[in-house]
């Protein structure tokens, strides 16, 4: 357990890290800037505050990266070529005192599309609850198996050691939690099949309440703010809604040992030139957190865990074991640590405009957001996947500060008393 003090410098220095990236951001948006403009005989010259340009970029980023989130998440699934049938399929769903969601993925899973399948659930070896679920299901269905995890301790185990375990050569992963489309795997296998090393749907936590909305739109947020980093050629893929080869597989040595596996098995296929396959038009959904508390649990411990991975990346810098796309990996982290940061400024700044009454400087980039929030949702509603938002999606420019406020808090305290735990969301299969 953290000591006392490191938790009191921890919490102080998240509210004096706050205050001071807010500060700076009222002191930069205070300042002056001049435009000047040469018409013919005449000049014309305007002259604006700092945040005013400070908020007028980042509209255009709203824009445009919820226009190329708007338009994945729109495009026709019929550019894809589906494989209904071919080389065996194992799909992997890591458990953990997972017994009340577990016939969520696995249910979904017997409707696929996709014929040779096998489903193997993965459990710790001391979680009775859940192992005695799995093996009911697995004593109902033929395609259902149960595995008793050989790496203990971490999904990261139980994803190699089902694979170690298989003959297949082609593997889907899925949380217990979540609702696998009829067509997903016949996509992910064609999109395999057809050359891809990885294949990378997308997943999105069921707006079933308040908080779930808020964890709906947060994704949103998060997946718009992929599209330029995407432009470059990173791609992103996790340990859910995602289909690998073995081959794939082992080049990167399968998925370390860390807080969030998923995100270092990306940067690994990055840095390895694999070639991963994005569509987010090939949705699946999870449980949201249901409360205040399990959302920012779950979500401070996806960012120590990024910061986890970009530890061992720069000490992988450090002994010259890192090339190229290995530094594009370091500066893919970094900018969106820093980038997080950067919204504290900007809350400032935008604060100040209020202030003067510039209400269109809130006004834009909210009806921005909230417009790339309601095109996803429609198309989403649309196809099924959920019944629609509810009032809270009207929080979502509260998102911003708050990934500011998350990234400081945990940036102290990884570095101060982190201990390797990790907080687990309680699912209640709603």
């Amino acid at each position: 357990m953290p000591s006392a003090p490191s938790r009191v410098l921890e919490h102080g220095g998240t509210v004096f890290g706050a205050a001071l990236l807010l500060l700076i951001g009222l002191v930069h948006g205070v300042r002056t800037q001049t435009l000047t403009l040469d018409l013919f005989v005449v000049s014309v010259r305007f002259v604006f505050l700092e945040a005013l340009s400070a908020v007028v970029v980042f509209s255009l980023f709203v824009a445009l990266t919820g226009a190329l989130l708007v338009r994945e998440v729109w495009s026709s699934r019929s550019s894809f070529d589906l494989a209904a049938d071919g080389p065996p399929l194992t799909a992997i769903v890591p458990v953990y005192r997972d017994h009340r969601v577990l016939d969520t993925s696995v249910e979904s899973l017997l409707e696929s599309e996709y014929e040779d399948l096998e489903i193997v659930a993965v459990a710790e070896p001391t979680d009775d609850a859940t192992i005695d679920r799995a093996r009911e299901l697995a004593a109902e269905h033929d395609r259902v198996e149960l595995s008793i995890n050989g790496e203990p301790g971490s999904k990261a185990g139980a994803i190699n050691h089902a694979v170690a375990e298989s003959d297949a050569d082609h593997f889907a992963v899925f949380d217990a939690d979540e609702w696998i489309a009829p067509e997903f795997l016949s996509i992910a296998m064609g999109e395999l099949t057809a050359g891809a090393d990885v294949f990378q749907g997308r997943r999105i936590p069921r707006p079933t309440g308040a908080v779930e909305t808020v964890a709906y739109c947060e994704r949103i947020v998060f997946h718009a703010s992929y599209k330029l980093v995407e432009l470059f050629g990173f791609t992103n893929c996790r340990s859910s809604s995602t289909a690998f080869t073995r081959e794939a597989f082992e080049r990167v040595g399968g998925y370390d040992d860390m807080l969030t596996e998923d995100l270092d098995f990306a940067h690994a296929c990055y840095r390895e030139g694999l070639s991963v396959r994005q569509a987010r038009q090939c949705t699946n959904t999870m449980e949201a957190p249901h409360t205040v508390a399990d959302l920012w649990g779950q979500r401070k411990r996806w960012r120590v865990g990024q910061i986890e991975v970009l530890h061992a990346t720069l000490r992988e810098l450090l002994r010259g074991r890192v090339g190229r796309r290995g530094l594009v990996s370091i500066g893919r982290m970094c900018s969106s640590l820093f980038g997080s940061l950067v919204t504290l400024a900007l809350a400032s700044k935008l604060l100040l405009l209020l202030f003067l009454d510039v209400e269109s400087a809130f006004l834009v980039p909210f009806t921005l957001l909230v417009a790339t929030i309601g095109l996803v949702a429609w198309r989403d509603a649309r196809d099924g996947r959920i019944d629609g938002v509810g009032w809270s999606v009207l929080l979502a420019p509260l998102l911003y500060p708050a990934f500011g406020i998350l990234t400081l808090k945990s940036l102290l305290e990884y570095t101060l008393n982190w201990d390797g735990s990790w907080y687990h969301v309680e699912k209640t299969g709603s």
